[in-house]
């Protein structure tokens, strides 16, 4: 068993070392019953719940909990949210979250949501209930959304990014690809093409590639042009015009598609690391690949499937990078070990769709039913060992202190979980959260 060191700073700066003995592993409460059915495909944290969206009838038996769920952490009390997401013409989920001024957002493809007028696919809730952004999408257009972003990095301004599978909103031409500025709703292509299938945008980030152009949007799918710029299943927006990222990642088929993004430090600097299905770096057949500003090179190596999602998670042994997807060589949850994908414990028994990274939590979501041979309703829970707990000011350990360390002081503060007993008297209580803004307002320990 791996003896983990958790360093606590108390409110007058000093610190003490506490040695527990620990090892990750799996908790089953949040998927037992969790779904009976369908998948779980999208997870995010909203106002200290685990709110989750996807395909399912119902999440653990709860009344109207249909695409749509939120979990009480404290109680372990699944819910319904607003009541739901409406049953399209045929099928109907969610994919997406993002959370701006308060509000969540939930994309998808569904009829609409507590059956609020033109919430088709993507809805705005205020805390009480559903609002429409006012996109004019019919009740039987084939218009999903499968990824939202939130962030004001591109001009210093909060905007929703919306990216999806449509060709219009609010009235206009818009290539799968727009933002909503609180009032607003803009496309930010006109057009996007792909030659023989419809073209999608499923993942969206921020990142800073070096290079001089400093944060931009970076957009993922499949699509060999944004607006009339050739640009291979990714591009990028820096509040004026699409560019395309590099040459040597292209796509091995038509339906060549990047499906997880994620931005991390492995050592050697910032990379956007992205996952997928059917696409080469420098002519080979890969699942991960990275760009550094300058060029693709793979990650691992070929796992000859889709890889949904990505995610950095430290289970208290040190950040590593995780995937999610349909490989079963690697038990369809794995770990970047080295440069080789290594399954994760058993792994799991089906697709895994999503994972989601809560401070020394990480969540994975699907159509599984068993993880590591035991069984869960598409959902599981990865603890981990505590996150090093340090400086209480810069909590999230990102190097800076600024509103992410409040956003990540709270959640775990509203849960009792990670390093929220800044103070360390046992307890997790108001005087912590007196403790943790009184370093955060010094700006230091």
């Amino acid at each position: 068993m791996r003896t983990v060191i958790s360093v606590v700073a108390a409110a007058a700066c000093g610190s003490i070392a506490l040695a527990q003995p620990c090892e990750p592993s799996w908790d089953y409460a949040v998927g037992t019953p969790g779904a009976s059915s369908g998948y779980v495909g999208a997870l995010t944290i909203y106002q200290g719940d685990l709110v989750v969206s996807g395909s399912f009838p119902s999440m653990a038996g709860a009344a109207s909990t249909q695409f749509l769920a939120r979990l009480d952490r404290d109680s372990g009390v699944w819910s319904s949210f607003g009541p739901g997401l409406g049953s399209g013409i045929s099928n109907a989920f969610g994919t997406s979250f993002a959370e701006m001024g308060g509000d969540l957002f939930v994309g998808g493809f569904f009829a609409d949501a507590a059956g609020v007028p033109d919430t088709k696919s993507i809805a705005r809730w205020d805390g009480s209930a559903f609002h429409s952004l006012g996109t004019g999408w019919a009740f039987d257009s084939v218009n999903a959304v499968w990824s939202l972003l939130a962030t004001d990095a591109i001009d210093g301004q909060d905007r929703l990014y919306i990216g999806g599978g449509f060709d219009n909103i609010a009235g206009q031409p818009a290539g799968c690809i727009a933002q909503w500025d609180g009032t607003t709703l803009t496309p930010l292509a006109p057009t996007m093409t792909l030659v023989g299938i419809n073209p999608l945008v499923t993942a969206m980030t921020v990142f800073d590639d070096g290079q001089g152009g400093g944060e931009q949007l970076y957009i993922g799918g499949r699509f060999s042009a944004v607006g009339g710029v050739a640009a291979n299943m990714i591009a990028r927006w820096n509040g004026s015009v699409w560019t395309p990222v590099g040459t040597n990642l292209t796509p091995r088929l038509a339906t060549g598609e990047i499906d997880g993004m994620v931005v991390w430090d492995d050592g050697s600097g910032p990379a956007l690391y992205v996952g997928g299905i059917n696409f080469q770096v420098n002519g080979v057949s890969y699942s991960v690949a990275k760009w550094n500003g300058l060029t693709w090179t793979p990650v691992g190596q070929n796992l000859a499937g889709r890889t949904w999602t990505l995610a950095v998670f430290d289970d208290g042994s040190g950040e590593a990078l995780y995937g999610g997807g349909t490989q079963a060589s690697v038990g369809r949850i794995y770990r970047l070990e080295g440069n080789t994908w290594v399954m994760l414990d058993g792994g799991a028994d089906a697709q895994v769709v999503k994972l989601l990274v809560d401070g020394s939590r990480m969540y994975a979501a699907g159509s599984f039913t068993q993880v590591d041979g035991l069984a869960t309703g598409r959902m599981v829970e990865r603890v981990g060992c505590g996150p090093v707990c340090g400086c209480p000011a810069d909590y999230n350990g990102d190097g800076g202190v600024d509103g992410s360390d409040v956003e990540a002081f709270y959640n775990d503060w509203e849960s009792s979980i990670g390093c929220s007993d800044v103070n360390q008297d046992g307890g997790v209580d108001g005087s912590d959260v007196e403790a943790f803004f009184g370093a955060w307002e010094a700006g230091g320990c």
